[in-house]
């Protein structure tokens, strides 16, 4: 059996990549500043230097607390009908 788009695990890449794209999403988002969003960004930040303490070499977990974080800063700031992709 092989593993499907959907059933593949995430690559480090991949949840950045993902993390990346919901910083830019905000960035075009006319309800935030540029200094609220620096500052909000520092919880992605913390959770990445937070997950770098752990012994996972692929990087899943500090990809993951990222992607995490970021989806939490993006819940609050854009609301749900506009965050229809």
């Amino acid at each position: 059996m092989t593993d499907t788009p959907d059933s593949a695990p995430a690559t480090y890449e991949d949840l950045m990549r993902q993390t990346r794209r919901i910083y830019q999403e905000l960035e075009r988002y006319h309800g935030i500043t540029r200094r609220q969003l620096k500052e909000e960004w520092k919880t992605v930040e913390a959770a990445i230097y937070v997950a770098l303490d752990t012994d996972d070499e692929s990087g899943q977990v500090v990809g993951q607390a990222a992607l995490d974080a970021a989806q939490q800063i993006r819940a609050r700031w854009i609301p749900a009908s506009d965050n229809l992709q």
